[in-house]
């Protein structure tokens, strides 16, 4: 039986690591907004708040009162 190693390291994917160059994002970001078009993807909309209430928006986010997209508000 191996032993467990001592150490850990956790790591996450960086943007980069998926859409390296700008053609691929640019190609990513048409075909994801094609999908909402098209009803394929739902994106849901959690709340709106104004930009002056940025800080209670926060507040909502970190007390999981929120569910879906949050947009700030001109």
């Amino acid at each position: 039986m191996r032993e467990p190693p001592r150490s850990i390291r956790v790591s996450y994917p960086v943007f980069f690591d998926h859409i390296p160059t700008r053609e691929q994002l640019l190609a990513r970001s048409a075909e994801l907004f094609d999908l909402v078009r098209r009803g394929r993807l739902s994106i849901e909309i959690g709340g709106r708040y104004p930009l002056g209430d940025a800080a209670l928006a926060h507040r909502d986010l970190e007390a999981r009162t929120t569910t879906g997209k949050l947009l700030l508000l001109p």
